[in-house]
């Protein structure tokens, strides 16, 4: 074999490899299917909010690639398991969380960690937990993530398939008080009888994240505005 021949073989052998390395690194991980919400099949805009909740998103969401996919759930495996330590609304309660919302249907009960009620966003580290109630017992159901971001919402998690959603009317809250969100859409008049004040909290983005199994569902979005258990 000519000296040539057999560098142009040795070029052709690196390249494999190298080609080969880069499929195992963008491969979800050896030997693990991908998390079916990878490829969501609920690939509608905006999650089911109306749109006057959301900023626009140009495209329905779509497969992630095998990067995003990746990255996305490495940053959610890390925020499930902090999530995991308040299992019930007693342990996040004893941890410092408050009630910050009534009852939403889809949504359950909002908790917040009181020391990053407006963020910033931290794709590992949620700043609100979603329950199915508010007895001590009550499950953790999901996560949310909320950042005071202003006109626009946080870049987010890699791939755009969490469409983040605010509320451009305002909310009636009630300072010092648990919780502090008491109503939305209200009139003015029924506000102050709850002893609050209609707020715009319109520059507040938030994004819902369901936990991979909840109630023997398997989130096939996990970016879901609601949760079909959470009734």
């Amino acid at each position: 074999m000519s000296r040539t021949r057999t560098y142009r073989t040795i070029a052709v052998l690196l390249v494999s490899l190298v080609v080969l390395a880069g499929c195992e690194a963008l491969s979800y991980m050896p030997g693990t299917p991908r998390p079916r919400w990878c490829d969501p099949t609920d690939t509608a805009i905006n999650d089911g909010h109306s749109a006057a909740f959301f900023a626009t998103y140009p495209a329905p969401k779509a497969a992630l690639s095998q990067v995003d996919c990746q990255n996305t759930a490495n940053y959610l495996g890390i925020a499930r398991d902090y999530a995991a330590k308040f299992p019930t609304v007693a342990a996040a309660q004893a941890a410092g969380w408050i009630q910050a919302t009534v009852w939403t249907p889809g949504q359950g009960i909002h908790f917040v960690d009181p020391t990053r009620i407006y963020g910033p966003f931290d794709p590992t580290r949620p700043n609100y937990l979603q329950f199915n109630g508010t007895a001590p017992t009550s499950a953790l159901m999901g996560m949310m993530f909320l950042s005071d971001s202003g006109a626009a919402p946080p870049a987010g998690f890699p791939g755009g398939n969490d469409h983040w959603h605010n509320h451009s009317t305002p909310l009636c809250y009630k300072a010092n008080s648990i919780p502090y969100i008491v109503g939305e859409g209200i009139s003015n008049s029924i506000c102050t009888a709850l002893g609050g004040v209609n707020t715009d909290f319109s520059s507040e983005w938030m994004v819902h994240v369901w936990l991979p199994i909840y109630a023997g569902w398997d989130a096939t979005d996990i970016f879901n505005n609601s949760h079909p258990a959470a009734v």
